[in-house]
Order: structure tokens, then sequence, then C-alpha cells
């Protein structure tokens, strides 16, 4: 089955830090929604929301489809996506999929040349997020802090899909 993605959605990537983290990222996808974005988020909550459809299915359609990809950076995030060891990468709960999506992103950043065309990465200063918790790939592009430069963010990605 296809899942409804319009052309003004957002899938939002992140890892689970601790409860407050997952607070201000909610609060974060609330406001895009405030604003007129169709927001899918990695949390296995929201597969609820979607019938008869697989996880991996899921992921891959709302990656695939959404017009940008926000990565929420934390010291868990980059604490999965730089670990070697899988059950590091996956933690046992399961409730995202935040290795599987860095994956997804770096490879497409490669095959299109090292073009970042859709990710952004969002620092949460709350959640004691640095510039050195930014993926490598995407340590050259625009970066955003919420709650400090959300405005800037839904700016951008405002103009970029009306473009």
């Amino acid at each position: 089955p296809v899942i409804n993605i319009g052309p003004r959605t957002v899938f939002v990537s992140l890892a689970d830090d601790s409860k407050y983290h997952i607070k201000e990222v909610l609060t974060m996808c609330n406001k895009l929604k405030e604003y007129g974005f169709e927001v899918k988020c990695d949390m296995m909550e929201s597969l609820f929301l979607e019938q008869n459809i697989n996880v991996n299915e899921w992921l891959d359609q709302c990656f695939t489809r959404a017009a940008f990809v926000i990565f929420c950076i934390s010291p868990k995030y980059y604490q999965n996506i730089g670990a070697d060891n899988p059950l590091e990468a996956h933690p046992n709960d399961n409730r995202f999929h935040t290795r599987y999506i860095f994956d997804r992103a770096r490879t497409e950043f490669i095959q299109n040349n090292s073009i970042n065309r859709r990710f952004l990465p969002v620092l949460f200063r709350n959640s004691n997020a640095r510039n050195s918790h930014i993926p490598e790939f995407l340590r050259s592009t625009l970066k955003y802090v919420f709650p400090d430069t959300f405005g800037h963010l839904t700016e951008f990605i405002g103009k970029s899909i009306t473009n």
C-alpha cells in the first residue's frame, strides 16, 4: 500500500535521548504542522496510524517521498549513528530507526555526488547537542538550533518547496 505523503511533507529522524528530548522534538513537529507542513516522525507510534503497512515499507516511503528530512541532533543520536556494534546502533526498545535512516541519507548524499538537497540537521539546545554531534556528511550544510532558529528553518523549507 502507498501512504499519503504530500509535497509539504517533512520526515523527522531522532534518537531516544531522553523523555525531555522527545518532548522537545514533538514540540518542533507540532510547530511545523502549525506552519502548514505535514510531518512524519520516526516513532513506532506513527505506524499505528498507517493501516496495513510494515515498518520498513513505511520508513522507505516516508524517507523517499518527503521533501525534507530533519535530523534531530543529540548526544544519543551521535552515539547511535557512530556505533559499530549493531546492538548499540539499534536499541532494544526499537522505537526509532536512527541508524537505518542515517545510512539511507548518507547513501543518497553519496549518490548525489556529495550534494545535499534535502537533509537538515537541527540541534536541540536543551539536549546538550553540539556541532560535533552533526554527522560528518552534513557538517557543510545549513544547520538549525531549536528553538532559536526555528523561524529560519520554516522559512527555508517553505521557500524551497514553493520554488
